[in-house]
């Protein structure tokens, strides 16, 4: 009986701590929530209270989101509207880039190829030579840059007050990479001599204007001649020693197939097949433009000069026997007759005008070759060479 009243006792007072415990803990619990409320009611009135400028009540950020608002989908409005940058060519098909300002990016991808500049596009050759020198090619920056030069001095020498924007930053880079070629082997002069600039005169593009820094000339040709050196690196003959120093280099057009009076396609194509031949060479006309300097005192005198071109041509007698080659010389100018066989063995008769200038230490020769049948021609390419070749003091 007294174990029992003894247990009561120790689960009553268990009980009643459980009880006290809960109470008091519930008890905190509503004072924790009772103070946040009253707090939060506080904190809110103290806040209304401090806030007495009206300006205040109207903060600056909700009218700078509205205008941030308006000037993006302005901006959107005005993208939507520009034109991205438009692809162009230039006279010769070459592709270029011009942006919507107006500002061109030249771009040098599988339809680019090396020419002369053209004097009413030398502001787009101008950027030709930015990329060109971008990627490396000094030679041709140099040889297009003293183009784009002469294109300008051209210009100058009928608008005396003409300048162009362009042509500053053009020489600017010219002379860069011409100072940077200065340790190569190979001379400058021979990579980017002679230089050019086609203009138009009676049609577009119809001559090109040629000029040589080193040997001082100038001439112009009809444009439908082209420059060996614009392929490869076909920059004609050149020679130095200790005497002299001599270029040759040569400009071709070449002509539609010809056949003979009562002479077929098939009969040709016949011969062709027979002989192992793919193809027969087309026939040409082909200026050959000579220069020469003497080092030291002269080495040639004005009746022996054509020699000199013989022998750097490998013009020897045996050969000229073989041609039947004959030279005359009419009004101060030489013109010779020879026959050539083409590939299937027609032979086709040939005429060269020639002329040559020797006046120590430099010397001079010009030749025009080209089939008897295309006389009419010659004649007139002649006349435009001839006349316009002149040589600096």
């Amino acid at each position: 009986m007294g174990r029992e009243n003894q247990s009561l006792k120790k689960n009553h007072s268990k009980g009643y701590l459980l009880f006290c415990q809960t109470h008091w803990k519930n008890l905190i619990i509503n004072f924790i929530v009772l103070f946040c409320f009253v707090s939060t009611s506080v904190f809110s009135q103290t806040r209304n209270d401090i806030i007495v400028d009206p300006l205040l009540q109207k903060p600056w950020i909700p009218d700078a989101e509205e205008e941030e608002s308006r000037s993006y989908h302005r901006f959107l409005t005005e993208f939507k509207n520009k034109q991205s940058s438009v692809k162009k060519k230039d006279s010769f098909g070459r592709n270029y880039l011009m942006s919507p300002a107006g500002k061109i990016r030249f771009l040098i991808d599988d339809e680019y190829y090396k020419e002369f500049p053209i004097q009413k596009e030398a502001d787009i050759a101008s950027k030709e030579l930015e990329v060109l020198y971008e990627v490396r090619k000094e030679k041709d920056v140099v040889f297009l840059g003293k183009g784009i030069h002469l294109c300008y001095r051209l210009k100058k020498e009928k608008d005396s007050g003409f300048f162009p924007e362009w042509l500053i930053r053009s020489n600017e880079i010219t002379n860069r990479a011409a100072n940077e070629w200065s340790d190569q082997t190979i001379p400058l002069d021979l990579v980017s001599d002679p230089f050019g600039c086609y203009v138009d005169e009676r049609s577009p593009m119809d001559f090109l204007y040629l000029e040589s820094e080193s040997f001082r000339y100038r001439l112009k040709i009809p444009s439908s001649l082209r420059y060996e050196g614009l392929y490869g690196n076909r920059l004609g003959i050149y020679g130095e020693n200790r005497d002299s120093i001599y270029r040759l280099v040569r400009f071709v057009e070449f002509l539609s197939n010809y056949l003979p009076e009562g002479q077929t396609e098939w009969d040709e194509a016949f011969k062709l097949q027979t002989s192992g031949k793919k193809k027969k060479t087309v026939p040409k006309i082909i200026l050959s433009i000579g220069s020469s300097f003497d080092k030291v005192k002269p080495l040639r005198d004005t009746k022996n000069y054509f020699v000199f071109w013989d022998s750097v041509r490998s013009l020897t007698k045996s050969l000229m026997n073989r041609l039947q080659f004959k030279r005359s010389d009419v009004n101060g100018q030489y013109v010779s007759e020879w026959v050539e066989v083409d590939d299937i063995g027609n032979p086709i008769p040939m005429e060269m005008k020639e002329y040559y200038v020797y006046n120590a230490p430099r010397g001079y020769f010009l030749s025009l070759s080209y089939p008897k049948r295309e006389k009419d021609k010659a004649d007139k390419y002649w006349n435009t060479i001839r006349t316009s070749f002149t040589v600096k003091d």
